[in-house]
């Protein structure tokens, strides 16, 4: 990890996740099916946490999942909930255009949290 970034490298079950703290910029993209979700999103939580505690005010999530489990749909329910109880974070979520599974999955987010979530399409690669 390097001063202003923090990287959690991309596996065949894990998301890349790359924290700019200079930007306040979260982002995950993949597939998140980790072996320990608790120990995944443990890592992530802690370096959001630390930086919220210097910079409350600033902070924006960007999602772009190809695919994730249940239990992984729970741990981010869970990681969106304690973030925005306490912090404003702009939440994105992006979805290929005709995925409909996805943009349903954005949609039932924002209303379990009870907090806007930026629905974002994309053209298919």
């Amino acid at each position: 990890m390097s001063d202003n970034k923090y990287i959690i490298p991309k596996t065949n079950q894990t998301p890349l996740v790359e924290f700019d703290t200079l930007n306040g910029t979260l982002s995950m993209h993949g597939k998140m099916v980790p072996e320990n979700p608790i120990d995944f999103f443990e890592k992530v939580t802690q370096s959001v946490d630390d930086y919220l505690k210097t910079n409350p005010a600033r902070l924006e999530i960007n999602v772009r999942l190809d695919y994730f489990n249940t239990v992984s749909s729970k741990m981010l329910s869970k990681f969106f909930r304690k973030v925005t109880t306490e912090h404003k974070p702009t939440l994105n979520w992006f979805y290929e255009k005709d995925d409909v599974e996805l943009k349903e999955a954005g949609e039932d987010y924002s209303q379990i949290i009870n907090y806007p979530i930026n629905l974002i399409e994309l053209e298919e690669e």
